[in-house]
């Protein structure tokens, strides 16, 4: 009888709750021990019907033989949390790609990525580690998602679209083709990018335009 793997979930908010519910969507058989988090008001609780059994430093009572899913949207606080994971042990981080997904050949998805049902990834794309890519979200030919960027529900980037490390897109966000989103960028629901964005810049509206 094959052992299932066993996993534990980083962060029992929105997203680890959805993958711990969901778990069996994904095309991956994993047995869930529960959850890390440091809110202490859930520590020692049940989320979602599973246990939230300490800290995020107690992954050093864990051993390599546990897998990790980070249950985190927020690119900023999701990244600090990767850095010091890597800096304590080596783990497993997969990637969750739901079997109600579509995705084409020739697209390239890296480690730690929650790819959510109803996603569409269109050819030559490459989606880098720890992206998130909420309820249906589309992915025009050639884009590029950089490390740890964070896709809200109904996001739309036509072809050709990079989007730079640690950049998070809310709700509805869609972009024209050839469009370059750059690192640490916010963008709020609804915006409409109709031209490249630089670097740590906020944007908002239709047509997009930047308020900080």
């Amino acid at each position: 009888m094959k052992t299932q793997k066993k996993l534990l979930i980083i962060g029992a908010g929105s997203v680890g709750g959805h993958l711990a519910v969901n778990l069996k969507d994904y095309d991956i058989d994993f047995k869930l021990l529960g959850f890390l988090d440091d809110d202490k008001e859930k520590i020692g609780k049940k989320f979602v019907g599973f246990p939230v059994l300490g800290d995020i430093n107690s992954i050093k009572n864990y051993d390599e033989s546990v897998h990790i899913a980070i249950g985190i949207a927020f690119p900023s606080i999701k990244s600090k949390i990767i850095e010091n994971l890597k800096s304590i042990n080596y783990f497993n981080f997969p990637t969750f790609i739901s079997k109600k997904a579509w995705i084409s050949v020739m697209v390239e998805i890296g480690e730690g990525c929650i790819i959510y049902p109803g996603t569409s990834v269109n050819y030559n794309s490459t989606i880098k580690d720890f992206v998130v890519m909420n309820l249906n979200c589309a992915l025009g030919h050639d884009c590029m998602l950089k490390d740890y960027v964070s896709l809200a529900p109904n996001v739309s980037l036509g072809g050709n679209t990079t989007v730079g490390r640690l950049t998070e897109l809310g709700i509805g966000t869609n972009s024209l083709q050839n469009i370059t989103i750059g690192k640490n960028v916010t963008v709020g629901a609804g915006t409409v990018i109709i031209k490249s964005i630089p670097d740590h810049s906020k944007v908002v509206g239709n047509p997009g335009r930047i308020i900080l």
